[in-house]
Formats: C-alpha cells, sequence, structure tokens
C-alpha cells in the first residue's frame, strides 16, 4: 500500500513547482482523503460482493438439500459444513476477481486522467505571485 502512495504522490511532483505552500498542503490533504475515501468504499464493495455470492450460494444449497431429504442427519452435518465451506471459497473468490478487474481498469483510467505537459516534467519554473504583487519562493519536487 506504501508504494501506491510513493507512485500516486510522484505522479503528482510536476504539478508542485508552480504552486504555492498552501496549495500544495491543500494537496496533500486532498490526496489523503480521497486515498482514504477510496479504501473505504473498494472494501464496501469487495465485501459486498463477497458476502452476496456466500448468500446464493447457501440459498441454493438449502434448496437442493430441502429436495432430497432422505440423507441422515451425521451426512447432513458433513454436507453442511462442506456447502458453507464452499460457499466462503466461491464468495471470496468473486470478490478476488472483481478487484483483479478493478486493478486492471485503473492503469486506463490514470492515463485518461493524468495529463502532464512536457515543460512540467522539465522543471519549468514560473514564479508564484501573491495578491500583494511579491513572489513567493518555489517549491521543488525531489
Amino acid at each position: 500500500m506504501s508504494e501506491a502512495r510513493f507512485v500516486t504522490t510522484r505522479t503528482a511532483a510536476p504539478g508542485r513547482a508552480a504552486a504555492s505552500e498552501q496549495d500544495v498542503l491543500l494537496a496533500s490533504s486532498l490526496l489523503n482523503t480521497a486515498q482514504q475515501v477510496g479504501g473505504s468504499t473498494g472494501l464496501a464493495v469487495l465485501g459486498t460482493v463477497a458476502w452476496t455470492v456466500v448468500a446464493k450460494s447457501m440459498h441454493a444449497h438449502a434448496a437442493r438439500t430441502a429436495a432430497a431429504t432422505s440423507q441422515s442427519a451425521h451426512q447432513g452435518g458433513r454436507l453442511a459444513a462442506t456447502a458453507h465451506q464452499h460457499a466462503l471459497t466461491t464468495g471470496f473468490s468473486r470478490a478476488f476477481l472483481v478487484a483483479a478487474g478493478i486493478a486492471l481498469v485503473n492503469p486506463a483510467i490514470t492515463i485518461a486522467a493524468i495529463r502532464v505537459r512536457r515543460t512540467d516534467l522539465a522543471g519549468a519554473h514560473h514564479p508564484v505571485t501573491t495578491e500583494s504583487g511579491e513572489q513567493t519562493p518555489q517549491i521543488r519536487s525531489m
């Protein structure tokens, strides 16, 4: 997770050269908030996918066992435990597939959303002027 934050911060670095310190701090707080909200939303979506599949699988198993009621109680207990394990495995594997799909789509969204000009990458220095007309010191990315 820290590597993803490192990459995200580095891709935002070219825009910091011409920004005031207050703007950089605001952008940093927005970036952190977006990461927290994105992580929470992603966890909620993947949890919903997993437990929805688990519930559907358990309901399907209950319907199948209700149709075949001639099993002994001992076999029914083992079958119920096996069905529960299968439902959990199916649910969480489906959630991992959804997560993999999201991970495959993210680079395309990032490439489409982030536009960096060559002058930004070259480090063209544009002095930042405040309301009083004085120039503020440049904040350089490392």
